[in-house]
């Protein structure tokens, strides 16, 4: 049995947010998201917190954000968070992405998992 407390509504409703582009939904509410308990699925999180922000159109907040879960995905070498960073990046199309933006596809250039 596992609890479901405030975090995990809180998660869900981040994430909801996310896949429907409801911006306000993904930045309101995430303190108790970013205080669960376990760190690969708080990148998860961390991933659909950033979604929000870009869809909001703060790419700097986003890609910052995206990076971070990218380390921790690295780190735990789960191909999971690396994938939705990927996605992620992919949802942002520009012909001259800013510095934070070429930061993360420098992250992502050589990353197998």
């Amino acid at each position: 049995m596992f609890t479901f407390d405030e975090s995990k509504v809180a998660g869900f409703r981040v994430t909801c947010g996310a896949k429907l582009g409801l911006s306000r939904w993904v930045s309101e509410d995430t303190g108790p998201v970013l205080t669960s308990g376990h760190t690969k699925q708080r990148a998860l999180l961390v991933l659909d917190i950033a979604a929000g922000h870009l869809a909001a159109g703060r790419v700097e907040a986003a890609f910052a954000l995206a990076t971070q879960a990218l380390d921790v995905g690295l780190q735990y070498r789960s191909g999971r968070i690396v994938e939705r960073g990927r996605a992620l990046r992919r949802s942002f199309n520009t012909s001259s992405p800013p510095r934070v933006v070429r930061e993360f596809n420098e992250r992502m250039y050589d990353v197998h998992l």
